[in-house]
């Protein structure tokens, strides 16, 4: 029997030597625990509802796949003949949502396994205690891979239960869904006070600041108007946090934003959340650099670069561009996120540029790979790109916590801006925090001539 790790992958018939073979999910504690398997296409969507198994349709028309009880209490299998399946499933994910209001915290243990024959060939087991508020995991997932079935460790979690699951694979529910969110939400109001004291003043911004930079204030300025009024507020407090921090303006700085578009992030982007996050950074990205846009990835296990964010599309960016978040966490296999391989094909994109780079890193934690990361770091610490990871409702941080403790950096490169209290970040005080870092660095760069 092999014992699998989070995120390892193994070929079906390497173990199983055959394509028929049960897939048994396992859960124990004190809470009713709902398995499903999703039939998927190449686009990761459930297209046919038909490939859907749960309590209440246990049988594919084929009957390719069954659902049955487990020998046990609190395990359930599916008899799969692979080979029976349809050229248009793709990919077979299967997934636990907790009952009612619990959570996966208080899963004593739990644990996917394939059984081929009778007898178990691979196991993936994980605890309670690698959860928080979750409330569904996509456990496994069996998949289509050059002629071969592949079989790979998920143990993602989502925070919404099996309703979640279905929406975030293109199905739906039967009972009423809630209305869905605006177009764009309204960005909470900026609070006052903080630590930074007044507001600069008009005349304070211009002189502080160079001309071509006033200029290019002005016309984004002028054109925060009509269906862009909402971006008027957040150009003030960019603008005065610029001219709090003059050293970030003194030449062009280019900025990146990688947005996590993993399973975990699906409630904060329907919600509107991250369009939120996304207008406050356009509007500082968009004072930072003459063209007025701001470059955009998103990553979950994969990454790609994404069209700019501009004035004509910030609107409704992340609803409606490139086919909108929902698009983008099936084409990038939403099941977990990937940072250093986002990392990487940032740096084969921008790491060449003699020009200063700002990498506004957006994540809800439980990362993939903590040494990747530091290593990443260490190596680009020569290059003009800084990485600034800001932390969004999320958890287990690791390596973020702990940047300024990595050694053999040629730059101080990175810093990590956690934001657990989303509305009680003031706009200038959430300015303010990103570019003390950014000026610092740039200042870095100049005395060790990097620019």
């Amino acid at each position: 029997m092999m014992e699998l790790q989070r995120g390892q992958k193994i070929s079906v018939q390497t173990v199983c030597r055959s394509w028929t073979l049960e897939v048994e999910l396992r859960h124990e504690g004190p809470l009713t625990v709902d398995v499903s398997c999703f039939g998927l296409d190449g686009a990761g969507r459930l297209s046919d509802e038909r490939y859907f198994l749960f309590y209440n349709q246990r049988r594919t028309p084929d009957g390719a796949m069954v659902l049955a009880e487990g020998p046990s209490a609190g395990t359930a299998r599916f008899q799969i003949d692979l080979a029976a399946l349809p050229d248009q499933i793709q990919r077979l994910s299967f997934t636990a949502a907790v009952d009612g209001s619990r959570t996966l915290r208080e899963l004593t243990r739990g644990s996917i396994r394939l059984l081929a024959r009778g007898e178990e060939a691979v196991r993936y087991a994980y605890t309670g205690g690698e959860f928080q508020g979750e409330r569904a995991i996509v456990a496994g997932e069996l998949y289509r891979k050059n002629g071969d079935w592949k079989f790979s460790a998920v143990g993602r979690g989502f925070n919404g239960g099996l309703r979640a699951l279905v929406e975030s694979f293109g199905g739906v529910v039967a009972d009423p869904a809630p209305p869905p969110p605006p177009s764009r939400p309204a960005p909470a109001p900026p609070r006052q006070g903080h630590a930074g004291g007044a507001a600069p003043s008009v005349g304070e911004i211009l002189r502080a600041l160079p001309p071509r930079v006033c200029a290019r204030m002005e016309d984004l300025a002028r054109r925060s108007q009509g269906d862009l009024e909402f971006l008027a507020p957040l150009y003030k407090s960019a603008f005065g946090a610029l001219a709090r921090f003059p050293q970030a303006a003194e030449r062009e700085l280019s900025a990146v934003l990688c947005a996590d578009a993993s399973g975990s992030m699906f409630d904060f982007y329907r919600s509107g959340h991250v369009q939120q996050i996304f207008d406050k950074l356009f509007a500082l990205s968009s004072a930072l650099t003459d063209r007025g846009d701001m470059d955009c990835w998103a990553f979950a296990a994969k990454s790609r670069q994404l069209d700019p964010v501009t004035l004509d599309n910030i609107r409704d960016y992340t609803f409606a561009q490139s086919g909108g978040y929902e698009r983008w966490m099936s084409m990038l296999n939403y099941q977990y996120n990937n940072e250093p391989e986002a990392m990487r094909d940032v740096m084969m994109i921008y790491g060449g540029q003699h020009r200063p780079v700002l990498v506004l890193f957006l994540t809800d934690g439980r990362l993939q790979s903590d040494w990747e990361i530091e290593e990443i770091l260490v190596k680009t610490s020569r290059f003009p790109v800084f990485w600034q990871f800001i932390g969004f409702y999320g958890e287990e941080y690791g390596v973020l916590n702990h940047l300024e403790e990595i050694d053999g950096r040629h730059t101080r490169n990175a810093a990590f801006l956690k934001l657990e209290e989303y509305d009680a970040f003031s706009d200038s005080r959430f300015y303010e925090d990103l570019l003390t870092h950014v000026s610092a660095w740039l200042q870095e760069l100049k005395e060790k001539q990097m620019l």
